[in-house]
């Protein structure tokens, strides 16, 4: 089964630069293995380790001039691959923390199939409180 991120929860980075995954991710599912990439809207995304297994697995046989493969080499050097420790947290390298402007609170939002990792203060002007759930499924189609 695979893991759902749903839910918002307010975290602090310690002086590591270490953060913990939230209780409610740690069930059923949950990989140990995550990859960490900088979001161009200043946040970042946290993807369990097995997503871009998945896709460098689908080009394992093709050539090095393939276009596809050429295209998702250039993933390699901005993601950081990272194992949670015995307390489930996370290290953050200081490169993506600065990129992401993240302060010592930050928020991770669950998305699904991933989460991001916001610092507190920009989520709180970037979220939008005002749609009830009842707006965004009717948005989406559901």
């Amino acid at each position: 089964m695979q893991q759902v991120y749903t839910d918002t929860f307010e975290h602090t980075f310690d002086e590591k630069g270490r953060i913990t995954v939230p209780r409610e991710w740690r069930g059923e599912g949950f990989e140990s293995v995550l990859d960490v990439v900088p979001a161009t809207e200043g946040f970042l995304r946290v993807y369990p380790g097995s997503f871009f297994a998945a896709k460098i697995q689908q080009l394992a046989g093709a050539s090095f001039e393939d276009p596809r493969r050429r295209v998702l080499e250039k993933l390699a050097p901005l993601i950081q691959r990272v194992k949670s420790d015995e307390q489930n947290r996370i290290m953050i390298k200081d490169k993506l923390r600065k990129e992401a402007a993240l302060t010592k609170v930050a928020v991770l939002v669950g998305r699904f199939d991933h989460f991001e990792i916001w610092d507190a203060a920009k989520w709180k002007s970037a979220a939008v409180e005002d749609a009830s759930f009842e707006q965004v499924m009717r948005e989406a189609g559901l």
